[in-house]
């Protein structure tokens, strides 16, 4: 019978320490994902209070440009969640969908998480 690596297992198919492992992954990511919408959203309730308050124009700038900047550490941070059955960076883009190095996708680690 051939072996069959952790890398080619489906999600739960190992031990109750892997699927462990599988649900803190996956709210791990969940949190940073929600993370990112959020403050992607809030982008646009702080533009609109910054039009409110009319602080002056450098005021305002530097407001918009911490706000982006911490938008893009937030999304730095979702993209350097780790894949569950690999360990490696799950993806270099924000919304991928299968790790870049095993192919798990998020519908699986996904399913784990519903099979409780």
């Amino acid at each position: 019978m051939e072996r069959r690596r952790k890398t080619d297992r489906l999600p739960g198919e190992g031990s109750a320490q892997d699927a462990e492992i599988y649900r803190r992954a996956w709210h791990s990511y969940v949190a940073r994902r929600n993370l990112v919408i959020v403050l992607f959203v809030s982008f646009v309730f702080v533009g609109f209070m910054l039009a409110r308050l009319r602080l002056d124009e450098l005021k305002d700038f530097s407001i918009l440009v911490g706000w982006i900047c911490v938008y893009l550490a937030g999304a730095w941070w979702l993209t350097e969640w780790r894949c569950p059955r690999c360990g490696k960076i799950f993806a270099n883009r924000l919304w991928t969908q299968r790790c870049i190095s095993c192919g798990l996708s998020k519908e699986d680690v996904a399913t784990v998480m519903r099979r409780k």
